[in-house]
């Protein structure tokens, strides 16, 4: 009987021992391996979005800009507001080719205005170009982290003012150019002109 359990084949209680910490050890490893990986693809994903979002801020202000349309509008208190007004800070100005899918009884001209809120990008449009005393605005944050946003506007001669409309005669007029510069914190200075006429 115990000749049969010599010659009888297997392991010792030292050898399976050694196999489950070794296999421990390499599925350690693979987890530790796995986890990098996990963690650098939703880095990278989270930095995609965050790009993506400011090339939608950037491609709806350029859209803006694209479709001025040289037609004053009414402010609220009855005063003629100039087609495109803005400093260095913020711009307001009156946009075509506002869609109108349903149909609606309105105009295809837009009212819209550009500002920066403490970090939030934001952009303002009122749902009729001519506004009434108790019309409202709407106001929707495009882009956050935002740290400057600085607008320059070019006249005929091919000067850059700070400033437009450069006088009160010409409040429908638009400037030739418009130069925007976006900064953010994660991806920096963004210097985009916008080419009118």
């Amino acid at each position: 009987m115990t000749g049969r359990m010599r010659g009888a084949g297997g392991y010792t209680l030292v050898e399976v021992l050694v196999a489950v910490v070794v296999f421990g050890i390499l599925a350690a490893s693979a987890y530790v391996a796995l986890d990098a990986l996990a963690r650098a693809a939703e880095t990278h994903r989270d930095r995609s979005d965050e790009f993506a979002a400011v090339q939608v801020a950037v491609a709806r202000l350029d859209n803006d800009l694209r479709q001025l349309a040289a037609r004053p509008a009414l402010a609220p208190g009855g005063r003629l507001e100039p087609a495109l007004v803005g400093d260095e800070r913020v711009l307001a100005g009156t946009r075509a080719g506002w869609a109108n899918p349903a149909g609606l009884d309105r105009s295809t001209l837009q009212r819209f205005g550009w500002r920066l809120s403490g970090s939030d990008l934001q952009r303002i449009h009122w749902p009729v170009t001519d506004r009434a005393p108790g019309s409202r605005s709407v106001t929707e944050t495009v882009l956050a982290d935002v740290t400057a946003l600085r607008f320059r506007f070019r006249d005929g001669t091919g000067s850059w003012h700070s400033g437009w409309p450069l006088e009160e005669a010409a409040s429908a007029r638009l400037p030739t150019a418009i130069e925007t510069v976006l900064e953010s914190r994660r991806f920096g200075r963004i210097r985009r002109v916008v080419v009118l006429q």
